[in-house]
């Protein structure tokens, strides 16, 4: 069984392993197609021997002369890919050295602030054992669970009667004329109206029978009123009897010593929320350098295709396809041998191509499954599962899933439904109410869901 914190440490490892992966298949495809410029070149230069072997002046000026423009513009594109690449990478390298750093700085803080939440949890636990045992505490203790047994009834009361209301004033509501009455206030010291009409709204009301039936709907009316700001009244009492007990165990804290304690946790709680803010920068920057570098590598290389076009058109113009033709069926011995290294250079060039198409599928499928586990491990870490106070009882399968996402064998959803299959809340220091609970909020993946800092008391219902 390993903590939630210890889990996602896992997957943070998982993640560098992922990296280091993908920074190796990187240096593949980039010796990969390095080699293919250079193996182009190689060929260029093999042509412009031929061409000089084999041509007269002036058309040896004007096929040598296309040859070297095209490699002087080829060799320019590759260096400028070359140094381009290695400015990324190394942003890139230094990215994520700023994010290990700053993940190291950010487990110092919560091991410090986790630290400081011990040694506050243990004092006050030492207080309560003794407090609660105190005839002052048990006094104010059954003080509050005897209110909160009136404070319950009388909201249940107060519930009833509003429900019967509901009903029972249905019937004189759906009586159109004792509503006309009721809501001109008849019978009442509010009833304003000229004689004529005073007189016929006494016949109306002989009718319906209003005096008698208006008394009934009045105290239908005032009943629920009178039980709702009577529970009110009893969730005050309450309120002020949590209050006293709550102030009786503060003062108990505050006597062994608790504010220096919670002093030292506020500070450890500062600082992790300043370590955490720096991580964040730090992930940012690294995933923006990583956006970049997917672009340039994994989603088209374009200096590099366009070094690669040039040598390309260069060694394929008619020109030099005849001077092949013609260098294969002479028996000069000079130009078969370059005829030969020209052969030779294209069978290297169609290796190192596959090469370079087999490490950038690498690279790519790597850079994928990184991104796959980062993304399932900013999910948990935003769901709370970054605590010490959980616990994985299936580290087993978590590690033999990770190894597996890491090769590709399994996708990244498993991996979500695995640490949310093991997962466990446990009880966290922020859970206890006792003296007002701890004076600071739980950081992310502290919390376990519980009712944090002794809020207000509460009985059910609408409390």
């Amino acid at each position: 069984m390993i903590s939630g914190r210890q889990a996602l440490a896992q997957i943070e490892q998982t993640i560098e392993k992922a990296r280091q992966q993908e920074a190796k298949c990187q240096r593949a495809y980039a010796a990969a197609t390095e080699e293919v410029g250079r193996l182009r070149i190689e060929r260029t230069e093999a042509f412009r021997d031929l061409a000089r072997l084999k041509l007269d002046a002036i058309t040896q000026e004007n096929v040598v002369g296309h040859l070297d423009d095209a490699e002087r513009q080829a060799v320019s594109l590759l260096n400028s890919r070359q140094e381009a690449l290695r400015q990324l990478t190394e942003r890139r390298r230094q990215a994520e050295e700023r994010v290990s750093q700053a993940e190291v700085q950010r487990q110092s803080a919560t091991d410090a602030l986790e630290q400081a939440v011990a040694g506050v949890d243990a004092l006050r636990k030492a207080v309560e054992a003794k407090v609660s045992t105190s005839p002052e505490w048990l006094s104010a203790r059954a003080r509050v669970e005897e209110v909160t047994g009136q404070a319950q009834q009388a909201e249940k009361k107060a519930q009833q009667a509003e429900a019967d209301r509901d009903q029972k004033r249905r019937p004189y509501e759906a009586d159109l004329l004792f509503m006309y009455l009721w809501n001109r206030k008849f019978g009442t010291a509010a009833y304003r109206v000229n004689p004529f009409t005073r007189a016929m709204d006494r016949l109306v009301a002989r009718v319906v029978g209003y005096d008698r039936a208006r008394a009934n709907y009045a105290l239908l009316n005032e009943i629920p009123e009178r039980l709702r700001e009577h529970a009110r009244r009893v969730l005050d009492d309450l309120r002020q009897e949590r209050d006293r007990l709550r102030m009786l165990e503060r003062r108990a804290l505050v006597d062994a010593g608790i504010e220096a304690a919670e002093a030292g946790a506020a500070k450890a709680h500062a600082a992790l929320a300043e370590a955490e803010r720096r991580l964040a920068e730090a992930r940012q920057s690294l995933t923006e350098l990583d956006r970049s570098y997917d672009t340039s590598v994994l989603e088209g290389d374009a200096p590099y295709h366009d070094a690669i076009e040039l040598l390309a058109a260069a060694d394929e113009r008619e020109d030099l396809d005849q001077l092949y033709r013609e260098a294969l069926v002479t028996p000069t011995p000079r130009d078969e041998e370059i005829v030969r290294r020209i052969q030779a250079v294209d069978v290297m060039i169609t290796r190192a191509l596959r090469q370079a198409v087999d490490a950038h599928r690498q690279l790519k499928e790597t850079a994928q499954r990184r991104a796959m586990i980062e993304h399932e491990w900013e999910e948990l870490r935003n769901q709370g599962y970054d605590t010490p106070y959980g616990t994985f009882g299936n580290e087993a399968a978590l590690g033999n899933v990770l190894g597996g996402v890491l090769t590709g064998a399994i996708g990244g959803a498993i991996l979500g439904q695995v640490l949310r299959g093991g997962f466990h809340h446990g009880p966290s220091p922020w859970d206890s109410g006792f003296g007002g609970g701890l004076p600071i909020p739980p950081p992310d993946g502290f919390g376990t869901g519980g009712s944090f800092g002794g809020g207000d008391f509460r009985t059910g219902g609408s409390f």
